[in-house]
């Protein structure tokens, strides 16, 4: 049998396609409280950053239906045809959020439209994420399978990373004040370059769907929904860890630390920024470890990582010292880039090729629609009524633990028999 190869083209189609996405996706959350300011204003500030964390969670919610578009796209036109219309979706907010009139000129309709485009870039995310997984996974070979499904996570943290440093640039450049004013809209009309180039970049790839794979999934959605179910649920249950963990420590912690902690918007930015480029690494090695280890190996070092030191990971982070902070961040960073590391290709791996883009797509963000979403506003709820800064480390713990008791429940996907389908 011929072994499938897979060029660097296809490799940075995937990876660029992914940065663009994640960076117009996130680069709301580093902005969070400039928008809530000028979009949803209110006496209380409370009330005002709640506002603009809702809108944050709206865009996820609205990922499970991009999946079930997408995914019907994936599973009867092909793979690549998801990868460009995803990418258009996603551009066309991303600029109209930075062009839009704040409260202040149009008044209600400010937050209306913003909360519109953020709907469709959740559209978006649904199909283009697990699209790219999918996409590059099924170009590869068994040897460097978790390798390329680890490819889009990459470009999601470089992606979240972008959005970081730009943060960390913006307010350095113009401070406070003019970033209030109008320096915010910056980083949202940046991302129409990446896309550009993501857009051009795709134009001639592969397709990985034949012809007759198109005809066994036509007319089979519901029947091969019902024979999954169990897969299906796993691969829900197994991003809970993911999904909570991801967007509280990348996305949250930044402003938790500004506002907990009292650090600096440059300072807390950068931390945030070593820890995604420790992501990466940790990423890369445990994709490679697991041909040898096992998948689930790897998962349990992950989650079992957060279930069990998320809480004193946090109490590290109320010491005074920086380079506390810095470390308890970057150990995060090596238990969820771990898990990032082999998460993508055991989803792959569970399914059948004919439902595995519809499958795949929905599970995994119906349960970041509901769990990675709400992360800000969970986490601001919680501390808020608790009184408690420490709150949010216990979610993660109990997400995690029902991750990790999840783990114990799949076949170990890494074995030839389990291969067979890709």
């Amino acid at each position: 049998m011929k072994e499938k190869t897979i060029n660097k083209k296809t490799y940075l189609a995937g990876l660029l396609g992914e940065v663009m996405e994640w960076y117009d996706f996130t680069v709301y959350g580093f902005f969070a409280l400039v928008i809530a300011a000028q979009f949803f204003p209110s006496d209380n500030h409370y009330v005002s950053v709640m506002s603009a964390f809702a809108a944050f969670a709206l865009g996820f919610l609205m990922r499970p239906i991009g999946a079930i578009v997408f995914g019907y796209i994936g599973d009867n036109y092909g793979r690549k045809r998801v990868l460009t219309y995803s990418i258009f979706l996603m551009a066309i907010p991303s600029v109209m959020i930075g062009l839009m009139p704040t409260y202040e000129t149009i008044g209600i309709f400010a937050p209306i439209l913003l909360i519109l485009m953020r709907m469709l870039q959740g559209l978006s995310v649904g199909g283009e994420h697990t699209g790219s997984i999918i996409y590059l996974s099924e170009l590869s070979s068994h040897k460097n399978r978790a390798l390329s499904a680890v490819v889009p996570f990459a470009g999601t943290i470089l992606g979240v990373l972008l959005g970081s440093l730009m943060g960390v640039t913006i307010y350095s450049l113009f401070g406070n004040e003019s970033v209030a004013e109008w320096a915010w809209r910056i980083p949202f009309l940046f991302g129409v370059l990446i896309a550009i180039v993501g857009i051009y970049i795709r134009k001639h790839l592969p397709e990985t769907y034949s012809a007759d794979d198109k005809a066994q999934s036509r007319g089979t959605f519901k029947k091969n929904i019902k024979e999954n179910i169990k897969p299906f649920i796993q691969v829900f249950l197994l991003n809970l860890s993911f999904a909570v963990s991801f967007y509280t420590v990348f996305i949250y912690n930044p402003i938790w630390m500004q506002k907990i902690l009292h650090t600096t918007k440059t300072y807390s930015l950068e931390i945030n920024s070593i820890a995604l480029l420790v992501t990466i690494v940790a990423m890369v090695i445990t994709s490679q470890l697991s041909n040898r280890l096992g998948r689930k190996t790897i998962l349990v070092f992950a989650i079992g990582g957060l279930t069990f030191l998320s809480y004193p990971l946090y109490k590290l982070m109320l010491g005074d010292s920086l380079v506390d902070l810095l470390m308890a961040q970057s150990i995060f960073a090596i238990f969820i880039g771990s898990l990032m590391g082999v998460i993508g290709v055991v989803m792959v791996e569970l399914f059948k090729t004919e439902i595995r883009f519809s499958a795949v797509s929905i599970a995994f963000n119906l349960s970041f629609a509901i769990f990675g979403g709400t992360v800000p506003i969970i986490a601001t709820w919680l501390i808020h009524s608790t009184h408690d800064n420490l709150a949010i480390a216990w979610y993660i713990t109990i997400m995690s633990a029902i991750s990790l008791i999840t783990v114990f429940t799949i076949p170990e996907t890494n074995k030839r028999e389990n291969l067979e389908n890709i």
